[in-house]
């Protein structure tokens, strides 16, 4: 799996059941706003609603009515369907309006365009969820906003910077984008920390590649939620790189933070990354994902994202993050996944395999 690949891949994750957790401190009575969720029902969108909802917003939600149809009983839901040459679009006509409105999950630019020609009269405000995916070149760290963006779409990074554009050119000063990277926590069904909390849970010896000092920016799905929401309520206008903490976490804060929040007695053998790629035809980031060597892509896990920070953006520690992905894991259908899955993880068998190798060095 290609690192852009999995930047798609994770913002993609199917939501469920709700979890428990710490709620958000509602606003002042009148302060609220009525705002529309285009989809909200996939991984980052349930968790857009609940932050609003807990905030005391008046939440609408847009989508087909068929993935999940049973979250939030309680709000207003306008069916319709979104779909490069087609779908249907007939409730988000007429004159009705909306404080703001929240552009979850849009893969393709045409729909991106679509919805924000039919609405951009009838909302102060719209937030687009981007992704880091639209950069052209990872060889260096600290990408800021500024960084070239691709011109071109038919794939998951260029369609984002196109629809990026397509907003900006509607609602001038009326937006805000969030860059994305890696999105963790609860509901996310994607492979990723799933592998390493899999393996980590085993209580047996880990495969964790390189010295450990290589970088992982990562953020909870909780904490991207709250930086939409204080961003329609502060109609915070402009592009953010959306990444974790200013300080990225190394490979080996990540397993071991996470070995941590899950109680586990797993040991992690630390294995050279030459002998991985070039004695045992180890791939990063597909083999063992999350792992994007310095030597590789060092601009991957080093995107810049002070700008965000400065704004305001909060991050909760990495081990809550860990501790509530591995909950939800361990109470759905996907509990018991072999590894490798669509192409990402390695075998237990194939990790002996090599453990045995290293140790016979």
């Amino acid at each position: 799996m290609r690192r852009r690949t999995f930047l798609g891949l994770s913002a993609a994750s199917m939501a469920g059941a709700l979890l428990p957790r710490s709620r958000a401190q509602p606003l002042p009575p009148g302060d609220s706003k009525s705002i529309l969720v285009l989809g909200g029902t996939n991984f980052l969108g349930p968790a857009v609603v609940e932050r609003a909802v807990e905030r005391g917003h008046e939440v609408t939600l847009f989508n087909r009515g068929i993935t999940r149809p049973h979250l939030f009983p309680d709000l207003e839901k306008l069916r319709g369907e979104r779909r490069v040459g087609g779908g249907d679009l007939a409730a988000l006509e007429g004159g009705r309006r909306w404080d703001a409105v929240i552009d979850v999950w849009p893969e393709h630019a045409d729909l991106v365009r679509r919805t924000a020609d039919l609405l951009v009269d009838r909302t102060d405000y719209l937030f687009f969820c981007s992704s880091v995916a639209v950069y052209t070149d990872f060889s260096r760290p600290g990408l800021t906003e500024a960084a070239a963006t691709h011109a071109e779409g038919g794939w998951y990074g260029g369609e984002k910077a196109l629809a990026e554009r397509a907003v900006e050119e509607r609602f001038a000063d009326r937006f805000g984008v969030a860059r994305f990277h890696s999105i963790l926590g609860p509901r996310d069904n994607g492979h990723s920390f799933h592998y390493w909390l899999r393996r980590l849970a085993e209580r047996d010896e880990v495969l964790a590649p390189g010295p450990g000092s290589d970088p992982v920016q990562q953020l909870d799905v909780r904490d991207a939620a709250a930086w939409i929401i204080d961003g329609v309520e502060q109609q915070r206008a402009g592009t953010h790189n959306l990444c974790g903490p200013p300080a990225a976490p190394t490979f080996r804060e990540l397993l071991e933070g996470a070995r941590t929040a899950i109680g586990s007695e797993a040991r992690l053998v630390w294995v050279d990354p030459d002998f991985l790629r070039r004695e045992q035809g180890v791939h990063s980031f597909s083999d063992l994902p999350l792992w994007a060597p310095l030597d590789e892509d060092p601009g991957f896990f080093q995107v810049d994202g002070t700008r965000a920070t400065e704004a305001g953006a909060t991050f909760r520690p990495l081990t809550e993050t860990a501790r509530d992905a591995w909950r939800w894991y361990r109470s759905h259908f996907f509990k018991d996944t072999t590894f490798p899955v669509g192409g990402l993880g390695l075998s237990r068998e194939r990790e002996r395999e090599i453990l045995a190798a290293w140790h016979g060095r």
